[in-house]
Protein backbone atom coordinates (compact mmCIF):
# COMPACT_ATOMS: atom_id res chain seq x y z
CA UNK A 1 0.00 0.00 0.00
CA UNK A 2 1.38 3.44 -1.18
CA UNK A 3 2.12 5.34 1.89
CA UNK A 4 0.46 9.20 1.34
CA UNK A 5 1.79 11.89 3.49
CA UNK A 6 1.34 15.43 3.59
CA UNK A 7 2.60 17.73 0.61
CA UNK A 8 3.55 20.39 3.45
CA UNK A 9 7.25 21.06 3.80
CA UNK A 10 9.08 18.70 7.18
CA UNK A 11 8.08 21.73 9.75
CA UNK A 12 4.54 22.14 8.63
CA UNK A 13 3.07 24.56 11.07
CA UNK A 14 5.98 26.98 10.32
CA UNK A 15 5.27 26.09 6.75
CA UNK A 16 1.68 26.80 7.19
CA UNK A 17 2.36 30.32 9.04
CA UNK A 18 4.74 31.24 6.16
CA UNK A 19 2.38 30.37 3.93
CA UNK A 20 -0.41 32.27 5.47
CA UNK A 21 1.56 35.18 6.32
CA UNK A 22 2.64 35.51 2.58
CA UNK A 23 -0.76 35.27 1.18
CA UNK A 24 -2.01 38.38 3.66
CA UNK A 25 1.10 39.87 2.31
CA UNK A 26 0.41 39.40 -1.29
CA UNK A 27 -3.33 40.51 -0.48
CA UNK A 28 -2.85 43.72 1.58
CA UNK A 29 0.07 45.20 -1.02
CA UNK A 30 -2.33 44.74 -3.53
CA UNK A 31 -4.97 46.32 -1.45
CA UNK A 32 -3.01 49.20 -0.98
CA UNK A 33 -1.84 50.13 -4.27
CA UNK A 34 -4.80 50.09 -5.59
CA UNK A 35 -6.09 52.34 -3.08
CA UNK A 36 -3.30 54.94 -3.70
CA UNK A 37 -4.04 54.61 -7.39
CA UNK A 38 -7.54 55.05 -6.74
CA UNK A 39 -6.69 58.30 -4.98
CA UNK A 40 -4.56 59.19 -8.20
CA UNK A 41 -7.12 59.06 -10.53
CA UNK A 42 -10.74 60.21 -10.89
CA UNK A 43 -12.88 58.71 -8.32
CA UNK A 44 -15.95 59.21 -10.61
CA UNK A 45 -14.51 57.86 -13.82
CA UNK A 46 -14.20 54.47 -11.31
CA UNK A 47 -17.82 54.57 -9.73
CA UNK A 48 -19.39 55.00 -13.50
CA UNK A 49 -17.21 51.77 -14.74
CA UNK A 50 -17.71 49.67 -12.04
CA UNK A 51 -21.52 50.06 -12.41
CA UNK A 52 -20.85 48.47 -15.89
CA UNK A 53 -18.82 45.55 -14.40
CA UNK A 54 -21.01 42.31 -15.46
CA UNK A 55 -20.63 38.25 -14.45
CA UNK A 56 -18.82 38.06 -17.60
CA UNK A 57 -16.17 40.69 -16.94
CA UNK A 58 -15.40 38.60 -14.15
CA UNK A 59 -15.96 34.97 -15.53
CA UNK A 60 -13.72 35.70 -18.67
CA UNK A 61 -10.27 36.07 -16.63
CA UNK A 62 -10.86 33.11 -14.41
CA UNK A 63 -11.81 30.72 -17.14
CA UNK A 64 -8.85 31.99 -19.15
CA UNK A 65 -6.76 30.83 -16.18
CA UNK A 66 -8.49 27.66 -16.31
CA UNK A 67 -7.88 26.99 -19.90
CA UNK A 68 -4.05 27.85 -19.36
CA UNK A 69 -3.92 25.43 -16.53
CA UNK A 70 -5.24 22.67 -19.39
CA UNK A 71 -3.00 23.60 -22.08
CA UNK A 72 -0.16 23.96 -19.24
CA UNK A 73 -0.69 20.13 -18.17
CA UNK A 74 -0.41 18.95 -21.86
CA UNK A 75 2.78 20.12 -22.35
CA UNK A 76 4.21 18.91 -19.42
CA UNK A 77 3.03 15.35 -20.43
CA UNK A 78 4.46 15.97 -23.88
CA UNK A 79 7.91 16.98 -22.66
CA UNK A 80 8.25 14.05 -19.99
CA UNK A 81 7.28 11.45 -22.35
CA UNK A 82 10.61 12.71 -24.30
CA UNK A 83 12.20 11.21 -21.49
CA UNK A 84 10.44 8.10 -21.38
CA UNK A 85 8.25 9.25 -18.60
CA UNK A 86 4.94 8.66 -18.65
CA UNK A 87 3.23 11.74 -16.28
CA UNK A 88 -0.41 11.43 -15.31
CA UNK A 89 -2.99 14.03 -16.14
CA UNK A 90 -3.19 14.43 -12.51
CA UNK A 91 -0.05 15.17 -11.48
CA UNK A 92 0.65 17.40 -14.45
CA UNK A 93 -2.46 19.59 -13.31
CA UNK A 94 -1.52 19.42 -9.67
CA UNK A 95 2.08 20.83 -10.98
CA UNK A 96 0.75 23.67 -12.81
CA UNK A 97 -1.89 24.74 -10.00
CA UNK A 98 1.09 24.37 -7.37
CA UNK A 99 3.30 26.25 -9.48
CA UNK A 100 0.55 29.16 -9.95
CA UNK A 101 -0.03 29.16 -6.37
CA UNK A 102 3.69 29.38 -5.25
CA UNK A 103 4.22 31.92 -7.78
CA UNK A 104 1.39 34.48 -6.28
CA UNK A 105 2.59 33.80 -2.64
CA UNK A 106 6.56 34.50 -3.35
CA UNK A 107 8.67 37.48 -4.13
CA UNK A 108 8.55 38.17 -7.85
CA UNK A 109 6.87 34.95 -8.73
CA UNK A 110 10.18 33.33 -8.29
CA UNK A 111 8.67 30.18 -6.03
CA UNK A 112 6.62 28.38 -8.80
CA UNK A 113 9.31 26.04 -10.83
CA UNK A 114 11.14 25.06 -7.58
CA UNK A 115 8.41 24.05 -5.95
CA UNK A 116 7.26 21.82 -8.99
CA UNK A 117 11.14 20.66 -9.51
CA UNK A 118 10.64 19.35 -5.63
CA UNK A 119 6.99 17.84 -6.37
CA UNK A 120 8.53 15.81 -9.13
CA UNK A 121 10.93 14.84 -7.59
CA UNK A 122 8.96 13.91 -4.67
CA UNK A 123 6.63 11.71 -6.97
CA UNK A 124 10.23 9.54 -7.99
CA UNK A 125 11.12 11.55 -11.23
CA UNK A 126 14.77 12.12 -11.56
CA UNK A 127 15.96 15.66 -10.76
CA UNK A 128 17.99 15.87 -13.11
CA UNK A 129 14.64 15.56 -16.07
CA UNK A 130 12.46 16.80 -13.70
CA UNK A 131 14.45 20.41 -13.81
CA UNK A 132 15.35 20.57 -17.33
CA UNK A 133 12.00 20.49 -18.27
CA UNK A 134 11.13 23.36 -15.62
CA UNK A 135 13.97 25.42 -17.20
CA UNK A 136 13.31 24.31 -20.29
CA UNK A 137 9.64 25.59 -20.00
CA UNK A 138 11.59 28.82 -17.90
CA UNK A 139 13.13 29.63 -21.66
CA UNK A 140 10.23 28.69 -23.80
CA UNK A 141 8.29 31.52 -22.11
CA UNK A 142 11.13 34.19 -22.96
CA UNK A 143 11.34 32.92 -26.03
CA UNK A 144 7.55 33.16 -26.99
CA UNK A 145 7.53 36.71 -25.16
CA UNK A 146 9.90 37.60 -27.87
CA UNK A 147 8.59 35.78 -30.51
CA UNK A 148 5.01 37.81 -30.29
CA UNK A 149 6.85 41.30 -29.78
CA UNK A 150 8.91 40.53 -32.91
CA UNK A 151 5.86 39.24 -34.53
CA UNK A 152 3.72 42.21 -33.77
CA UNK A 153 6.32 45.10 -34.47
CA UNK A 154 7.24 43.24 -37.91
CA UNK A 155 3.35 43.61 -38.60
CA UNK A 156 3.81 47.52 -37.66
CA UNK A 157 1.43 47.05 -34.65
CA UNK A 158 3.52 47.31 -31.56
CA UNK A 159 6.11 50.49 -31.63
CA UNK A 160 2.57 52.79 -32.19
CA UNK A 161 1.92 51.37 -28.83
CA UNK A 162 4.48 53.30 -27.02
CA UNK A 163 3.54 56.72 -28.51
CA UNK A 164 -0.26 56.14 -27.74
CA UNK A 165 0.41 55.10 -24.03
CA UNK A 166 1.66 58.47 -22.68
CA UNK A 167 4.34 58.23 -19.95
CA UNK A 168 3.50 54.30 -20.12
CA UNK A 169 5.64 54.34 -23.32
CA UNK A 170 8.75 54.33 -21.38
CA UNK A 171 7.89 51.91 -19.00
CA UNK A 172 6.87 49.58 -22.23
CA UNK A 173 10.37 50.63 -23.23
CA UNK A 174 12.19 49.25 -20.03
CA UNK A 175 10.21 46.36 -20.42
CA UNK A 176 11.05 45.61 -23.49
CA UNK A 177 15.12 46.08 -22.28
CA UNK A 178 14.35 43.82 -19.51
CA UNK A 179 12.91 40.98 -21.71
CA UNK A 180 16.34 41.15 -23.83
CA UNK A 181 18.43 40.38 -20.47
CA UNK A 182 16.55 37.94 -18.89
CA UNK A 183 16.61 36.08 -22.47
CA UNK A 184 20.08 36.46 -22.81
CA UNK A 185 21.04 35.33 -19.16
CA UNK A 186 18.53 32.14 -19.54
CA UNK A 187 20.52 31.86 -22.93
CA UNK A 188 23.36 31.43 -20.95
CA UNK A 189 22.54 28.94 -18.55
CA UNK A 190 20.73 27.03 -20.90
CA UNK A 191 23.70 26.19 -23.09
CA UNK A 192 26.43 26.57 -20.21
CA UNK A 193 24.60 24.65 -17.33
CA UNK A 194 28.27 24.17 -16.10
CA UNK A 195 28.26 27.46 -14.99
CA UNK A 196 26.23 27.37 -12.46
CA UNK A 197 28.13 24.55 -11.46
CA UNK A 198 31.25 27.10 -11.35
CA UNK A 199 29.18 29.70 -9.59
CA UNK A 200 28.05 27.68 -6.80
CA UNK A 201 32.12 26.10 -6.17
CA UNK A 202 33.17 29.73 -6.19
CA UNK A 203 31.06 31.25 -3.64
CA UNK A 204 31.02 28.11 -1.41
CA UNK A 205 33.40 29.22 1.10
CA UNK A 206 31.98 32.80 1.17
CA UNK A 207 29.34 34.16 3.81
CA UNK A 208 26.74 33.78 1.35
CA UNK A 209 28.29 29.65 0.71
CA UNK A 210 28.32 29.42 4.44
CA UNK A 211 24.37 30.20 4.79
CA UNK A 212 23.46 28.14 1.78
CA UNK A 213 25.53 25.25 3.74
CA UNK A 214 23.71 25.87 7.15
CA UNK A 215 19.65 26.25 5.51
CA UNK A 216 20.51 23.51 3.26
CA UNK A 217 22.33 21.47 5.87
CA UNK A 218 24.97 20.20 3.64
CA UNK A 219 28.07 21.41 3.71
CA UNK A 220 28.85 20.10 0.84
CA UNK A 221 25.75 21.49 -1.61
CA UNK A 222 28.24 23.37 -4.31
CA UNK A 223 30.09 19.93 -4.80
CA UNK A 224 26.83 18.00 -5.33
CA UNK A 225 25.23 21.35 -7.60
CA UNK A 226 28.71 21.49 -9.50
CA UNK A 227 28.40 17.29 -10.45
CA UNK A 228 24.60 17.83 -10.77
CA UNK A 229 25.20 20.84 -13.56
CA UNK A 230 27.52 18.28 -16.00
CA UNK A 231 24.02 15.80 -16.11
CA UNK A 232 21.86 18.87 -16.92
CA UNK A 233 24.03 20.16 -19.76
CA UNK A 234 23.41 16.19 -21.54
CA UNK A 235 19.57 16.55 -20.23
CA UNK A 236 19.37 19.42 -22.20
CA UNK A 237 21.02 18.33 -25.46
CA UNK A 238 18.73 15.51 -25.53
CA UNK A 239 15.67 17.94 -25.22
CA UNK A 240 16.32 20.89 -27.68
CA UNK A 241 18.65 19.35 -30.07
CA UNK A 242 17.08 15.43 -30.58
CA UNK A 243 13.36 16.37 -29.94
CA UNK A 244 13.36 20.40 -31.50
CA UNK A 245 9.78 19.59 -32.95
CA UNK A 246 8.70 19.11 -29.13
CA UNK A 247 10.18 22.38 -28.16
CA UNK A 248 8.86 23.81 -31.15
CA UNK A 249 5.55 22.71 -30.53
CA UNK A 250 5.85 23.77 -26.48
CA UNK A 251 6.51 27.06 -28.14
CA UNK A 252 3.46 27.36 -30.07
CA UNK A 253 1.17 26.19 -27.09
CA UNK A 254 2.92 28.57 -24.33
CA UNK A 255 2.09 31.79 -26.97
CA UNK A 256 -1.32 30.54 -26.85
CA UNK A 257 -0.92 30.49 -23.26
CA UNK A 258 -0.08 34.18 -23.45
CA UNK A 259 -2.83 35.22 -25.91
CA UNK A 260 -5.51 33.39 -23.65
CA UNK A 261 -4.01 35.32 -20.19
CA UNK A 262 -3.88 38.87 -22.02
CA UNK A 263 -7.54 37.97 -23.69
CA UNK A 264 -8.68 38.04 -20.31
CA UNK A 265 -7.69 41.47 -19.30
CA UNK A 266 -8.73 42.25 -22.92
CA UNK A 267 -12.39 42.22 -22.81
CA UNK A 268 -13.12 43.69 -19.32
CA UNK A 269 -10.66 46.54 -20.62
CA UNK A 270 -12.52 47.22 -23.48
CA UNK A 271 -15.96 46.81 -21.87
CA UNK A 272 -15.33 49.25 -19.43
CA UNK A 273 -13.18 51.63 -21.16
CA UNK A 274 -14.49 51.83 -24.64
CA UNK A 275 -11.43 51.99 -26.38
CA UNK A 276 -11.01 50.76 -29.86
CA UNK A 277 -8.02 49.38 -29.30
CA UNK A 278 -6.79 45.97 -31.61
CA UNK A 279 -5.82 43.42 -30.07
CA UNK A 280 -1.95 42.77 -30.85
CA UNK A 281 -1.24 45.84 -29.85
CA UNK A 282 -2.53 45.32 -26.83
CA UNK A 283 -1.07 41.64 -26.82
CA UNK A 284 2.41 43.76 -27.23
CA UNK A 285 1.79 45.39 -23.82
CA UNK A 286 0.11 42.69 -21.80
CA UNK A 287 3.46 41.01 -21.97
CA UNK A 288 6.21 43.99 -22.02
CA UNK A 289 3.99 44.84 -18.38
CA UNK A 290 4.00 41.54 -17.15
CA UNK A 291 7.72 41.57 -17.11
CA UNK A 292 8.87 44.96 -15.53
CA UNK A 293 6.49 44.00 -12.41
CA UNK A 294 8.10 40.74 -11.98
CA UNK A 295 11.22 42.03 -11.28
CA UNK A 296 8.93 44.42 -7.92
CA UNK A 297 9.91 41.71 -5.01
CA UNK A 298 6.47 41.33 -3.34
CA UNK A 299 4.62 38.40 -2.98
CA UNK A 300 3.08 37.41 -6.89
CA UNK A 301 4.05 41.18 -7.81
CA UNK A 302 1.29 41.93 -6.07
CA UNK A 303 0.78 45.88 -6.43
CA UNK A 304 3.87 45.91 -9.13
CA UNK A 305 1.02 44.42 -11.57
CA UNK A 306 -1.48 46.71 -11.30
CA UNK A 307 0.51 49.86 -11.12
CA UNK A 308 2.61 48.81 -14.19
CA UNK A 309 -0.51 47.98 -16.30
CA UNK A 310 -2.58 51.21 -14.84
CA UNK A 311 0.42 53.52 -16.01
CA UNK A 312 0.23 51.93 -19.46
CA UNK A 313 -3.28 51.14 -20.40
CA UNK A 314 -4.52 54.54 -18.88
CA UNK A 315 -2.47 56.31 -21.33
CA UNK A 316 -4.46 54.17 -23.66
CA UNK A 317 -8.23 54.85 -22.24
CA UNK A 318 -10.01 57.99 -22.12
CA UNK A 319 -10.49 57.86 -18.62
CA UNK A 320 -7.91 56.35 -16.52
CA UNK A 321 -10.73 55.60 -14.10
CA UNK A 322 -12.25 52.96 -16.23
CA UNK A 323 -8.39 51.68 -17.13
CA UNK A 324 -7.90 50.86 -13.54
CA UNK A 325 -11.71 49.10 -13.00
CA UNK A 326 -10.77 46.82 -15.86
CA UNK A 327 -7.49 46.00 -14.12
CA UNK A 328 -8.99 45.51 -10.80
CA UNK A 329 -11.86 43.24 -12.19
CA UNK A 330 -9.34 40.99 -14.23
CA UNK A 331 -6.90 40.97 -11.10
CA UNK A 332 -9.95 39.80 -9.19
CA UNK A 333 -10.62 36.86 -11.61
CA UNK A 334 -7.54 35.69 -13.02
CA UNK A 335 -5.23 36.52 -9.49
CA UNK A 336 -7.17 36.27 -6.33
CA UNK A 337 -9.74 33.59 -6.97
CA UNK A 338 -7.27 31.41 -8.37
CA UNK A 339 -5.04 32.00 -5.41
CA UNK A 340 -8.06 30.85 -3.55
CA UNK A 341 -8.39 27.90 -5.89
CA UNK A 342 -4.98 26.57 -5.74
CA UNK A 343 -4.59 27.25 -1.99
CA UNK A 344 -7.39 24.69 -1.36
CA UNK A 345 -6.04 22.15 -3.54
CA UNK A 346 -2.82 22.69 -1.97
CA UNK A 347 -4.19 22.42 1.86
CA UNK A 348 -6.82 19.76 0.65
CA UNK A 349 -5.05 17.49 -1.91
CA UNK A 350 -2.37 15.11 -0.59
CA UNK A 351 0.18 13.52 -2.59
CA UNK A 352 2.45 9.81 -2.79
CA UNK A 353 6.12 9.94 -2.09
CA UNK A 354 8.27 7.70 -4.90
CA UNK A 355 4.47 6.51 -7.26
CA UNK A 356 6.92 6.31 -10.43
CA UNK A 357 8.44 3.68 -11.44
CA UNK A 358 10.14 2.22 -14.39
CA UNK A 359 8.03 -0.70 -16.03
CA UNK A 360 9.26 -3.90 -18.16
CA UNK A 361 8.74 -1.47 -21.23
CA UNK A 362 11.52 0.82 -19.97
CA UNK A 363 8.70 3.63 -19.40
CA UNK A 364 8.42 5.41 -16.25
CA UNK A 365 4.96 5.11 -15.33
CA UNK A 366 2.90 5.89 -11.98
CA UNK A 367 3.03 2.47 -9.81
CA UNK A 368 -0.95 2.83 -8.36
CA UNK A 369 -0.32 -1.30 -7.29
CA UNK A 370 3.81 -0.99 -7.15
CA UNK A 371 3.21 -4.08 -9.42
CA UNK A 372 6.79 -3.41 -10.55
CA UNK A 373 10.08 -2.73 -8.20
CA UNK A 374 11.17 0.72 -7.62
CA UNK A 375 14.68 1.59 -8.63
CA UNK A 376 17.25 1.95 -5.19
CA UNK A 377 17.65 5.47 -4.54
CA UNK A 378 20.29 5.03 -1.74
CA UNK A 379 23.27 3.54 -3.80
CA UNK A 380 22.54 6.46 -6.43
CA UNK A 381 22.62 9.27 -4.00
Amino acid sequence: MDQRIDPAAPDQSSGRRRIAKNIFLAVLVGLAINALLGLLVDFESILEAIRQVGLLDLAVPFACGLAVYLIDSLRFMRLFECFCVRLSFGDALYANLIGFFFSSITPSTAGGQPFQIYQFTRLGIDSTVATNIVFSRLMVSNLAQISIIAVVALMGDGFSIFSTAGAGGFLLGFGLAVTLLAFGLLFLVFTRPIVLGRLALRIDRSRLGRLIGHLARDERWAEGISAWSLGLGDSFKQLWSERFGVVLLDLCLHILDQAIWAFGLYLPFRSLTGAELPFLPFLFAFNLCGLVSNFVPTPGASGSIEASYAIVLGGLAEKSGSALSAIVVWRLGAYYLHLLLTGLVYALTRTGKNLYGSCPDGMVRRQRHRRWPLPDRSAAE
